[in-house]
C-alpha cells in the first residue's frame, strides 16, 4: 500500500464521531487504508472502568464492516501493562507496510500531546492527522501545544487531496470537517439510562451492546 493511517482509541463504543471524521481523513490524504487500533490498556485511563478488549474489538469490526478501506487491528490485545503509542507505531508499520504512514487522533487528544509517553520522539517518527472535535479546534488548540509543534501544522482543505512530503520533519495535518457532537462517555451514560442513541452508534454495534448487556 502507498498510504495508511492508524487510528488509535478505546472505541468504547465506536460511533459516528469516529467513523465520519476517519472518512474525511482518508479523503483528505488519499489513504489506501485506515486501520482502527483499539487500545489495550491506555495510559491516560489507568484505573478507569473499561469494556473488555474483546467487546471493543468486536464492536469496532462491526462498525467498520461497511467501509472497504477500514480495517481493525488486534495488535494491542496481548500487550502487557500500559500500551504506549510510541511502542505500537513500529509494530503497526511492520504489520501494515506502506510508503507513507500517519497516526490519526482527535483534537481533544492532540492538545494533551505533551503528556504522552515520549511524545517528542513520536513527533519525529510519524505524521499526525488531527480530527476536529467540537471541544477543541483553531487558535486555542494550537496555543495549547509548544510553538515548535504548532509550526509543523498544515491544514487539509475539504475537497482537495493533500500531498505530505516524506522529507524534512514529520507534519501535523489538521483535517477540517464538521465536528460530530458525540462522545463515548455520554453515549455510555445514555445507553445505561435506557435512552435512544440510534443514529450516533451503528445499528450492528447497538445489537452487540444489547445482546451482551454492555453499559448496563
Amino acid at each position: 500500500m502507498r498510504r495508511v493511517g492508524f487510528f488509535g482509541g478505546t472505541f468504547d463504543p465506536p460511533h459516528r464521531g469516529h467513523l465520519e471524521p476517519a472518512q474525511r481523513a482518508a479523503e483528505a490524504l488519499g489513504l489506501d487504508a485506515v486501520v482502527f487500533v483499539p487500545a489495550g490498556s491506555p495510559p491516560h485511563k489507568q484505573g478507569e472502568p473499561m469494556t473488555s478488549f474483546g467487546h471493543r474489538f468486536a464492536m469496532t469490526v462491526l462498525a467498520t464492516q461497511g467501509e472497504p478501506g477500514f480495517f481493525v487491528s488486534d495488535l494491542e490485545a496481548a500487550r502487557q501493562g500500559p500500551t504506549y503509542t510510541i511502542d505500537s507505531v513500529p509494530l503497526l508499520r511492520r504489520a501494515w507496510p506502506a510508503e507513507q504512514t500517519f497516526f490519526i487522533l482527535g483534537s481533544d487528544s492532540f492538545v494533551q500531546i505533551t503528556t504522552w509517553h515520549r511524545w517528542a520522539e513520536l513527533l519525529t517518527l510519524i505524521h499526525l492527522v488531527v480530527l476536529h472535535r467540537d471541544t477543541s479546534w483553531g487558535a486555542a488548540m494550537l496555543e495549547a501545544v509548544p510553538s515548535w509543534v504548532a509550526q509543523r501544522v498544515v491544514w487539509a482543505k475539504p475537497g482537495r487531496t493533500l500531498a505530505v512530503p516524506e522529507t524534512g520533519p514529520r507534519r501535523i495535518v489538521m483535517v477540517e470537517h464538521p465536528p460530530i457532537a458525540a462522545a463515548a462517555t455520554d453515549l455510555r451514560a445514555r445507553i445505561r439510562a435506557g435512552e435512544c442513541v440510534a443514529g450516533l452508534v451503528p445499528d450492528a454495534v447497538l445489537d452487540h451492546i444489547a445482546k451482551y448487556r454492555l453499559y448496563r
